[in-house]
């Protein structure tokens, strides 16, 4: 009996001083390799929904901000750092159509007051510079229907839109009788708003071609529409009978196409991995091409020979580190200084990239480093 209870003591203390499982589930643990993934998403309905927009849209970039990352989480539950989502979404960005209660043509007073002998305008600014003599304190959201005359190679009269909003006067595209014309209308006007709408993005597209415009551009039109019940009301107030109106309506460019405006535009913001959690984030990603590292051999052909000559006529850039040829972390990093802003001169402060390059170890492979900009200068992260 004595043996026997001895037999189990032995056994107990063995099976509670050593649990092999345990060590081995650490070990899987300790060596959890990181899962890093790249996606370009655009937010579905059902989206929409899981985050409790039932517009389908976001307030604002701050709100989409804060509410995406929750939901790539759920997406992605095994992506780690240095994992990045590119997420388009739709923003509600609304513009106002606005009806002209300020109906004015500049008279050959008010070109002689001003200076302007011709009896014309001849730059835009001289427009601006007319409304903010004429009204030194309009109203916000005051809009004036400006016909007067502008001078580019011959004298037109134009009529064009004026609104004050955010404490300064923006342009609002007008139509001429011509182009109410060519759209079909017997009178400079049209008889709808249903027509308007529908004709307007045919005439901007002739109209707008060679403005330079790209995809999400938003240009505010005016046009004059004909109203049987409503008075015309002017900036002092009085009223009379005319019954043709200005009205401002807002058009979309999609890259190909004039559409109207409904209030929402697209947006999209990077989002990348810190480890924990996903943030918005401006990293770019960006692989050396053939003429990058031309610039880069020829920029310091006379400052580090070898590994400029080097890297130059094999494109990849050696990182043995006892080799005559060797590039190492800070000469890399002047590398990337005048690559960079060579590439991207403008970039703002805190800008970040992670930059790929060919290398070569005694085989040929690819290296990433991450650098921020920070005081005008890029650093590694």
């Amino acid at each position: 009996m004595k043996k026997i209870i001895f037999y189990l003591m032995i056994i107990g203390f063995t099976v509670s001083g050593c649990n092999p499982l345990e060590d081995i589930y650490n070990d899987i643990d300790a060596e959890e390799t990181i899962i890093v993934g790249d996606v370009q998403y655009i937010l579905t309905d059902e989206d929409y929904d899981e985050l409790e927009k039932s517009f389908g849209n976001f307030n604002s970039e701050d709100e989409a901000k804060d509410l995406i990352p929750g939901l790539l989480a759920d997406k992605y539950p095994v992506w780690g750092l240095g994992s990045s989502a590119n997420v388009t979404f739709d923003l509600y960005s609304p513009k106002r159509e606005e009806k002209s209660l300020i109906r004015y043509t500049v008279s050959s007073q008010d070109y002689d007051d001003l200076g302007h002998s011709f009896g014309n305008f001849d730059r835009e600014s001289e427009v601006f510079e007319f409304l903010e003599w004429k009204y030194p304190s309009p109203e916000d959201r005051a809009l004036v229907s400006l016909t007067y005359d502008f001078y580019n190679g011959s004298t037109n009269e134009l009529n064009n839109g004026f609104l004050f909003i955010n404490d300064a006067w923006e342009f609002i595209l007008g139509f001429t009788d011509e182009e109410y014309q060519i759209m079909g209308e017997g009178f400079p006007n049209f008889s709808s708003e249903d027509e308007a709408a529908e004709k307007t993005p045919i005439l901007l597209e002739d109209k707008l071609k060679f403005g330079g415009y790209e995809a999400g551009d938003i240009v505010g039109t005016m046009y004059k529409l004909f109203v049987t019940d409503e008075d015309d009301i002017d900036m002092d107030g009085r009223t009379d009978d005319r019954t043709t109106y200005s009205y401002v309506k807002y058009f979309i460019f999609d890259g190909a196409n004039w559409a109207e405006y409904k209030d929402v535009i697209s947006s999209t913001v990077q989002f990348g991995h810190d480890g924990s959690t996903w943030v918005p984030d401006n990293t770019i990603k960006y692989t050396f091409t053939a003429d990058d590292v031309a610039l880069i051999s020829d920029a310091f052909i006379t400052i580090y020979e070898g590994p400029a000559d080097n890297v130059g006529f094999f494109g990849s850039f050696d990182r043995r580190s006892g080799s005559s040829n060797f590039w190492n972390d800070d000469m890399l990093l002047e590398a990337f200084n005048v690559l960079l802003d060579a590439r991207n001169p403008s970039a703002e402060e805190g800008q970040k990239y992670v930059l790929t390059f060919v290398v070569y170890t005694g085989a040929t492979g690819s290296e990433s480093k991450s650098v921020v900009k920070e005081g005008g200068v890029w650093v590694y992260q």
